[in-house]
């Protein structure tokens, strides 16, 4: 399953725009994802990422990172210290003189991708994604749904956060 699928579906249900929601509920999609504990559907990679301007573009398959290496060196990376995430980006502390072009060896633990590249998203996932993005979309708009309705989201996607460890 894509991300458009599920997005579709949310759209659907909240009876709202897939044009102006879409890149939201993308996102809200990706922080379901990484937030999830479960190992079972995910599985471990590797790759490497080239750094331009500090910063160097992870992929979209990326749930959590192992270890992040300089490749020149071997050297390993620490988070929170060396660099940070923000959304699909790890940003360098300026500190480390990380020049144009430098190559990171990057293990990962992701979901699987279809031969484009993109998130295949597991099938079971759909409905947990689903009142994830309502939840949220009904809090952002709590005076269109009211406290019961985005608390009903919230709990079912708590639900079947647990359903699908």
């Amino acid at each position: 399953m894509k991300k458009e699928d599920v997005i579709a579906a949310a759209t659907e249900e909240l009876n709202t725009s897939y044009e102006n929601n879409a890149l939201w509920f993308e996102v809200l999609i990706n922080q379901a994802i990484r937030s999830h504990k479960t190992t079972a559907k995910f599985k471990a990679w590797h790759s490497h990422l080239k750094a331009y301007d500090n910063k160097a573009t992870l992929p979209d398959s990326w749930v959590r990172i192992k270890a992040l290496y300089l490749c020149s060196t071997g050297t390993p990376l620490c988070p929170d210290i060396d660099y940070c995430v923000q959304n699909n980006t790890i940003v360098f502390d300026s500190a480390l003189g990380i020049v144009d072009g430098t190559i990171f060896d990057f293990h990962y633990v992701g979901l699987n991708t279809n031969e484009d590249g993109e998130i295949v998203i597991p099938d079971d996932w759909e409905r947990m994604l689903v009142a994830y993005i309502g939840w949220k979309y009904t809090r952002r708009y709590i005076k269109d749904f009211g406290v019961a309705i985005m608390q009903n989201y919230q709990r079912e996607y708590q639900t079947q956060k647990l359903a699908n460890v």
